[in-house]
């Protein structure tokens, strides 16, 4: 089955909760959005959307049989020299949905948006090494543009590379 998109400007109170379950649900299951689990429902709740822009950032939610079970962020950087590219964000599907093909879906449909949006000519994003994300955005047309080695600190002894990549659209 495939999903049905929507872009919100932003997020109201149940749509909110809902995201927060996906994002907790998602990083509990091994998911690297931002957070190392285990992480409480309350943690993310407090912090998940302080950094997203309402009317400059676009939430892209996926909906399943009207609910949502994936969505992203794409953020506007706020700086004049950067108006032509956007950031993928918080890139989530919920794990009951996961291996369905929901997150390339998912980038197909930013890649989709972004081409819409007013001057937009490329797509940056950036990923935790360590678990072969890179290989996953590769394959849905990133190409790895940088890395930042040992940038993430996710265990006492544990560091991962931040990888950034990017698509022209």
């Amino acid at each position: 089955m495939a999903l049905t998109f929507r872009t919100h400007p932003e997020i109201d109170g149940d749509l909110r909760s809902r995201l927060v379950d996906i994002w907790t649900d998602a990083t509990n299951a091994g998911g690297a959005i931002g957070y190392i689990a285990p992480v409480e429902r309350e943690t993310v709740d407090a912090e998940a959307f302080t950094s997203f822009s309402v009317g400059r950032d676009l939430f892209l939610v996926g909906y399943e049989d009207g609910e949502p079970v994936a969505f992203l962020v794409i953020v506007d950087h706020r700086f004049a020299l950067k108006d032509h590219a956007r950031l993928l964000k918080t890139v989530a599907v919920h794990p009951k949905q996961q291996g369905r093909g929901y997150g390339a879906e998912l980038l197909r449909e930013a890649e989709r948006v972004a081409r819409n949006l007013d001057g937009v000519e490329m797509l940056l994003l950036t990923c935790r090494g360590g678990l072969g994300l890179e290989h996953f955005y590769s394959k849905c047309g990133y190409t790895e543009v940088g890395r930042v080695p040992r940038m993430l600190r996710v265990g006492a002894d544990d560091y991962r590379d931040e990888i950034h990549m990017a698509m022209s659209l």
